[in-house]
């Protein structure tokens, strides 16, 4: 009977959204659900442990992180048996992940500072979603991580499996929308056309939140990786019909737009439905299964970006068909080009041993199966990859990115059974149809030549309609490898980006003369697409892009250096990031809607705003270098900021403030001249109720008198022992002025002996601040304030 031992690192999924939760109680779920599954498959034994992943900062792929989990299990048993308990461990993988939304405290509702309230609304989340829901406040004014008002921030932190905690984050989304007053609705349409009434990088849908500054949260793309949840999900493989499925898509803001855009949606649903293209299309059942787990990222943004949905295969299921629905053959075609591409990442390695006893007289290691367990629980501990030992045909087989298969070849290369029982030794590389005439080269000379230099045999074997195979062997370990090596600087590099069509043939030159030259002298080969070659292609890498650079991989540096010189300098169009709270985003497109409209037409730039449903705080800026400046300067000037300057409560600092000289001296000259906003009055107000506890009474029009009258009769130390704050409101175009403003307002709080802190805790500088107690003094000694004083504040908001 066919004997199979199987080791994978065991994760959740991987997602620059997600935190693995380094929960102790994670073994003990990992070990329940490994009892559940021996009880189904009895033949099968499974074991499990936790260990440090390798340092993997010397990366042979600089594109592929591949730090394994900190979890291992390993799989014994008959072949099908196996197969069957590792479809059953990746459906039912209990590690946990966590979500953090932070939000400044200035944008918190207050409903969620009272934890008699938020505690109900948490508790209800909780009930629906299965995950577990925090709100983290930031310290004391004693402690507090920043003088910066954007940067105190409260974090709301889910924690449970990844499902739950996506679905939890946007029920507290819509929680913290309906505690600022916005009324909420629910669309419910299939889960396959949610994409495709966005439209291509939601071209569609942008343009109804701008006009009615909705916010909109759409559930995860992706169908729930534990398929066992739901009766629809046991039906036979290739049986597509969850994604009929009815999410809800929920929708918030004002009650009459809310409801027009629902009826909008539903209209637009309705007629994708009827017109919508599909395709069926074949890959690698374990690379489908390697993508729902570790590129999350990449098959989300592969659909917003066609606007398209995927339908996969339940995880884990040996089910190699996938199918695409899209609005037209365009979107479907690129769609699928792209989930090929990124097939092309992994890699398979096989080797072969002689495992049988009349041939060597200690071949009994391969009849061990504790051996055989000790074996592949290493090998894949030690890269991350999913190795697994076949007994017939003798096979340890490999699956993971090129640097798992390298970790595992030097492991077992170290090893003295391998030089005594090795046989064979097979890479197989998946690579795009249209980059085999690039690879083989005239009269396939590149392979040839490849193949003479390291010894090994290569065979280009087809593989679908999108892709082919090249299978690097050799019964050589060392030459396996040369020959793998030697292939892979011959892999084609390839960028792609955007060049207006009027440009080209003037790039191009005479003849080709011009563009014959320039690739030339940095040997890499350049396809321009005309209107009509866009079109059908829908884009290269990104939607936009209508030029594609190759060149091989040992010459990758290059290709930069071609997009520099065959791209006008006015159009050299570019990616800068801006963060501003998400919780301001629906605020600033109401406030400043027509005129960042056109500010992007002036300058050529767009702004792309993030999904509502991934509350992220990151603006994309997309335009010619030469104008992404002035873009960023007017976002700077929309969004402000408060730096709280702290100061001993005293007589003399309320007798200051309130002075006619404070106001002429400070505060005047500090608006008009830099723009910067000094507010004391909750500061006076403060003072008043903590010493005559309401006692003054009277109008407005005498308060400010009366609390200097009062504040002038008193010992100078009465309040020291009290911290106050005086806030500092600017723009961000302005931080360059606060050191200045800081300065004017010290100066003149020494010249009149108002006490200070001693130690620069009011340094913006440092993020840590010190016990305010500890350093009460007349003197404030040395301004800290020097020209690098909001460096590390500016570059994280521009």
């Amino acid at each position: 009977m066919a004997h199979t031992v199987l080791s994978l690192c065991y994760s959740p999924i991987k997602s620059t959204q997600q935190d693995t939760d380094d929960d102790h109680s994670i073994l003990s779920s990992i070990k329940t659900t490994c009892d559940t599954i021996m009880s189904l498959y009895r033949s099968c034994h499974i074991t499990f442990s936790k260990f440090s992943p390798p340092d993997t900062t010397a990366s042979l792929s600089t594109t592929i992180n591949s730090t394994p989990p900190a979890y291992s299990i390993t799989v014994s048993g008959p072949h099908d048996a196996a197969m069957a308990a590792r479809t059953k461990l990746l459906q039912q993988c209990p590690c946990k992940t966590q979500l953090e939304l932070k939000i400044p405290m200035k944008d918190l509702p207050t409903t969620f500072t009272d934890p008699k309230c938020h505690t109900a609304i948490f508790e209800s989340i909780q009930l629906d979603t299965y995950a577990h829901i925090s709100l983290v406040l930031p310290s004391t004014a004693h402690q507090q991580t920043s003088y910066f008002e954007s940067e105190n921030v409260a974090t709301l932190c889910i924690t449970g499996l990844p499902r739950h905690t996506e679905l939890a984050r946007v029920r507290l989304l819509v929680s913290l929308d309906e505690s600022a007053k916005l009324h909420s609705g629910v669309l419910l349409i299939p889960r396959k056309l949610h994409y495709l009434i966005c439209g291509r990088k939601r071209a569609t849908l942008n343009p109804i939140i701008e006009e009615t500054l909705i916010n909109i949260y759409f559930p995860s793309p992706l169908l729930d990786l534990d398929t066992t949840t739901t009766e629809d999900n046991v039906k036979n493989e290739g049986d597509h019909a969850t994604i009929d499925d009815k999410p809800p898509i929920y929708i918030t803001g004002n009650a009459t737009n809310v409801s027009r855009v629902q009826d909008m949606l539903t209209k637009l649903a309705n007629q994708k439905a009827k017109s919508m293209y599909h395709k069926d299309s074949n890959l690698d059942a374990r690379k489908l299964d390697w993508m729902q787990v570790h590129r999350r990222d990449d098959i989300c943004q592969i659909m917003h970006d066609n606007g398209s949905f995927i339908d996969f295969p339940p995880h884990g299921s040996k089910s190699s068909a996938v199918t695409v629905y899209a609005e037209n053959r365009v979107n479907a075609e690129r769609t699928l080009r792209s989930i090929n591409f990124l097939a092309c990442q992994i890699y398979e390695a096989c080797f072969y041993f002689h495992n049988r006893d009349d041939m060597y007289a200690d071949a009994t290691f391969f009849n061990s199966i504790s051996n055989l367990v000790g074996l592949t629980t290493t090998l894949s501990q030690v890269s991350g990859a999913e190795v697994a030992y076949l007994s017939d045909p003798g096979c340890i087989q490999v699956f993971g990115t090129e640097n798992n298969i390298r970790n595992v070849y030097q492991h077992l290369h170290e090893t003295t059974f391998s030089k005594i029982y090795h046989q064979n030794t097979v890479f197989n590389v998946e690579l795009s149809n249209d980059q085999r005439e690039f690879i083989s080269g005239k009269k396939n000379g590149k392979i040839n030549k490849i193949m003479k230099t390291s010894g090994a045999k290569i065979k280009f074997l087809p593989f679908g309609e999108y892709n082919f195979i090249l299978e690097v062997e050799s019964s050589s370990f060392v030459k396996a490898l040369d020959g793998l090596t030697l292939l892979q600087e011959e892999l084609p590099a390839e960028i792609s980006f955007y060049v207006p069509e009027s440009y080209h043939k003037r790039i191009i030159g005479v003849g080709g003369k011009n563009i014959q030259r320039i690739m030339k002298k940095y040997g890499v080969y350049v396809k321009f697409s005309n209107a009509e070659e866009f079109a059908s292609l829908g884009g290269y890498y990104g939607n936009e892009d209508n030029v594609v650079a190759r060149t091989p991989m040992k010459n990758k540096t290059n290709l930069d250096n071609l997009r520099q010189a065959v791209t006008p300098k006015d159009k050299d169009f570019v990616v800068q990031l801006f963060s501003i709270p998400f919780r301001r985003h629906r605020a600033l497109l109401d406030d400043y809607h027509i005129y960042l409209q056109e500010v992007a037409s002036k300058t050529s730039s767009k702004i792309i705003w993030p999904n509502h449903e991934l509350a992220s705080d990151i603006l994309t800026l997309v335009g010619p270098q030469c104008d992404l400046e002035s873009m960023t300067q007017m976002l700077c000037h929309m969004v402000s900021d408060t730096y709280s300057f702290r100061v001993p409560m005293s007589t003399k600092l309320i007798s200051v403030l309130s002075s006619p000289n404070f106001e002429d001296q400070v505060i005047r000259p500090l608006q008009h001249e830099m723009n910067i906003s000094v507010n004391v009055m909750q500061v006076l107000e403060n003072g008043a109720k903590m010493k005559i506890n309401d006692a003054i009474d009277g109008g407005n029009g005498g308060q400010q008198q009366a609390i200097a009258t009062l504040y002038s009769s008193m010992d100078p130390g009465d309040l020291s022992e009290t911290s106050c704050t005086i806030p500092l409101t600017m723009n961000k175009a302005h931080l360059d002025c606060l050191p200045t403003a800081l300065d004017i307002l010290i100066r003149y709080l020494r010249k009149n002996q108002v006490p200070l802190y001693k130690d620069p805790i009011n340094d913006a500088t440092d993020n840590r601040t010190l016990s305010s107690r500890d350093h009460l003094t007349t003197d404030y000694g040395n301004y800290p304030f020097k020209s690098k004083l909001l460096s590390s504040i500016m570059t994280t908001g521009i």
